[in-house]
């Protein structure tokens, strides 16, 4: 802008003309006139450069965005694929059935019929078919051939969910059988515990794990022992059960041994008390047995 000062009126007049500016006016006028445009030729560029980096972030989000869509749509893809292998396995087991076992007609009340063994299918899916027989009665006959009612009779049966109960309310009866080890009874608290919650994170099983083994055990001095512990974890917890064994174990020796030690004071007591006895009657029986011979040397 200082350079300005420095041309003269012929070359101010073509650097206007050049951007299509009035060239009339003097020398001062046509600074001024040329400085303003200079002021909005750099503000341009300015702009122009924040437009051209906003479009290349605006870009890179682009491209971001679409490498992340089309990785979703390939995971999506291979899910469907999975899908769809899952279904057609169904349907073909369910066709299978169909032809192992004919449908209950509940207006003639005919019953299932399975055909008989003839070695050639699995023995464990020829076994399925008398299970699978007493759901499909519990189904309305317009819906024997229905997909979905089919694969909802069967989860509730044998479906995850229905066995989770199940586990957790064994894991909350859990008591120490009669001649059951510690570690038995903590190996078989620990399954029932991943039975119970599989997709519990492992903090969460730990705690649970360890309050159903306090609960569960019968020894009162060690249920009170643990809950006096900083234990978090179940094999902890059995390590403790072996600490407090070994020093119960000390504890019964030493008392043991002040019993035995009792035991052999009074025992010398008894002994000297027998002994004094003894000696007193020994001197009795003498003094009885010359007993005659001193009543003779009076009457004479």
């Amino acid at each position: 802008m200082s350079k300005l000062c420095g041309l003269n009126v012929v070359q101010l007049r073509e650097e206007l003309k050049k951007r299509s500016l009035v060239t009339s006016g003097n020398k001062e006028v046509l600074i001024a006139r040329l400085r303003e445009a200079l002021i909005d030729e750099q503000e341009l560029k300015q702009i122009k450069d924040q437009l051209k980096h906003v479009k290349l972030e605006v870009a890179e989000q682009i491209e971001e965005q679409s490498t992340r869509i089309e990785m979703s749509e390939q995971k999506l893809d291979r899910q469907t694929v999975e899908v769809d292998h899952k279904i057609d396995k169904l349907k073909r087991e369910l066709e299978q059935s169909k032809k192992m076992a004919m449908p209950l007609d509940h207006a003639s009340g005919r019953t299932l019929k399975v055909p008989a063994f003839d070695g050639e299918m699995s023995w464990n899916v020829y076994k399925t078919q008398f299970s699978s027989t007493e759901v499909l009665q519990t189904i309305p006959a317009e819906n024997h051939f229905n997909y979905e009612v089919l694969v909802s009779a069967l989860d509730l049966r044998y479906g995850e969910e229905h066995m989770k109960q199940i586990y957790r309310s064994q894991l909350r009866n859990r008591t120490q059988r009669s001649g059951e080890s510690i570690q038995q009874l903590a190996q078989d608290i620990e399954r029932l515990t991943l039975l119970s919650y599989p997709t519990s994170d492992p903090e969460h099983r730990d705690e649970t794990a360890l309050d159903t083994f306090i609960k569960a055990l019968r020894d009162s001095e060690l249920k009170q022992s643990l809950l006096l512990s900083d234990k978090r974890k179940l094999k902890d917890a059995v390590a403790h059960r072996l600490t407090f064994e070994s020093a119960k174990q000390a504890s019964k020796s030493d008392v043991r041994l002040r019993q035995v030690h009792e035991e052999c004071s009074c025992q010398k007591i008894t002994t000297a008390e027998i002994a004094r006895q003894d000696g007193a009657k020994e001197e009795k029986m003498i003094m009885y047995h010359d007993w005659p011979l001193l009543t003779k040397g009076r009457k004479s």
